[in-house]
């Protein structure tokens, strides 16, 4: 398994997309499969006129490298492809005394931040994973900035992560050369970084300033060290197989970034009440529609409800669905969702869409295997009126492992449950009557 970074060219060797992998042959060959590529990704493969790739020697050398090549390219497909949140930099002040910030790129904006911006980074958890490995090896000080000499060293000089610069331990130009290795390392520029310690470690020992070499040979021993490919970054905190109240937070929130990049809904958008249907019957027999409800990703039975059809007796599941949605739509006093999911395909989702009145998203699950079916927003409008005719979806097929998945199919077997237990129900009633 050979770490690295990726990035698709169009026909004039423009960046499209930048890319990291803990296995380059890995991820690249994904990309070969176009059937099962959601269609973002897919409109980036076929737009792509050619592949390069950088084999690089660890994780971490491979996260810093895909940042500064997405800062240096501005590739428009990782515009695309993000999620809902801000993308996150390291902000270098510019002060006598540099200090080293985490921002957001609203941040910057507003707030005008200067110095040496690095990243964006996509994930805030992975970087601050790497400011901690960054600050063992180049000690810097947040408290000095302006100059001024403080009384007391700050916290992170007991600690071994500020070099001193905040009671004078280190003077200006050796504090701006660590701080210029730091940038040169959080670049992914590892060979560059070695070369410099060498260089500074050389002339320290000529000098017979013999403390600032063995500092200098320290962090020589230790950038080698984090850059070796046995060397792993922590996991991505995902989900633990412990179903608790921040693990369904963590499953909306995947499930808004889903939505949020086929429906392009705001990072603001609720997702408090999802309702999801599911038709039950036997030839069209004792049917029945279960509505079941999710408030902030856990089962609130409380909420539950269920459609006996009486209407109809022989299987049509589209005119159920339609009936069940249409009497739902008659009681607002139970509260509306923030969205409404069909067990169903492409055919459930139209009639249901061809019904619903009111504005939030509505989309399906289709089985075999497990995909979620999206209305285009071209051909669906949130604001009551929808043009049913030409409509299209995106049939979004995510890993079985993605949250936001798993938040769906745990709606839906709860929903199918529900209903064929009340299908149950009327079968036996009439068999006694």
């Amino acid at each position: 398994m050979a770490p690295g970074v990726y990035w698709f060219l169009d026909q004039d060797e423009n960046v499209l997309y930048v890319g990291k992998a803990k296995s380059l042959r890995r991820r690249i060959s994904s990309y070969t499969y176009l059937a099962k590529l959601p269609e973002r990704t897919l409109q980036l493969v076929t737009t792509a006129n050619s592949i390069k790739t950088m084999v690089l020697s660890s994780e971490l050398e491979a996260l810093l490298v895909e940042a500064e090549l997405i800062r240096t390219y501005r590739p428009a497909f990782n515009i695309l492809l993000k999620d809902d949140k801000s993308p996150i930099y390291v902000q270098v002040t510019n002060e006598t005394y540099p200090r080293v910030n985490m921002v957001r790129k609203s941040e910057l904006v507003s707030q005008h931040l200067k110095g040496t911006i690095l990243g964006p980074f996509q994930s805030a958890y992975k970087l601050r994973e790497v400011l901690q490995i960054a600050r063992d090896i180049f000690p810097w000080c947040n408290l000095r900035g302006s100059g001024e000499v403080a009384e007391k060293p700050c916290f992170y000089y007991h600690i071994g992560l500020c070099s001193g610069a905040c009671i004078g331990e280190l003077n200006k130009t050796e504090y701006n050369e660590q701080i210029n290795r730091l940038i040169l390392f959080l670049r992914g520029k590892k060979k560059e970084v070695v070369i410099t310690i060498e260089h500074q470690m050389k002339r320290a020992a000529e000098q017979e300033n013999f403390e600032q070499a063995a500092r200098l040979r320290d962090q020589f021993n230790l950038v080698t060290e984090v850059t070796q490919p046995q060397y792993h970054l922590k996991p991505d905190l995902v989900l633990s197989t412990v179903l608790t109240s921040k693990t369904n937070q963590e499953r909306v929130l995947h499930l808004k970034r889903v939505l949020h990049t086929y429906l392009a809904i705001s990072a603001q958008t609720s997702l408090n009440r999802i309702e999801t249907y599911d038709v039950s019957n036997i030839s069209g027999q004792h049917a029945a529609v279960a509505m079941v409800t999710f408030v902030n990703g856990e089962p609130a039975k409380a909420e539950y409800r269920l459609f006996n059809i009486k209407t109809l007796n022989t299987p049509n599941d589209y005119q159920m669905m339609k009936e069940a949605l249409l009497r739902r739509q008659n009681h607002p006093e139970w509260g509306r969702p923030d969205l409404v999911v069909i067990d169903g395909g492409k055919g459930q989702l139209r009639a249901a869409l061809s019904v619903w009145q009111w504005r939030n998203p509505v989309m399906s699950i289709v089985k075999r295997p497990d995909r979620l079916v999206i209305p285009d927003l071209a051909t669906v409008l949130l604001d009551g009126s929808k043009t049913l005719t030409g409509l299209k979806y995106h049939l979004v097929e995510l890993p079985a492992s993605h949250p936001g998945l798993q938040l769906i199919q745990h709606m839906r077997d709860e929903a199918h449950r529900f209903s064929k237990k009340q299908f149950s129900r009327r079968k036996l009633k009439a068999m006694t009557e």
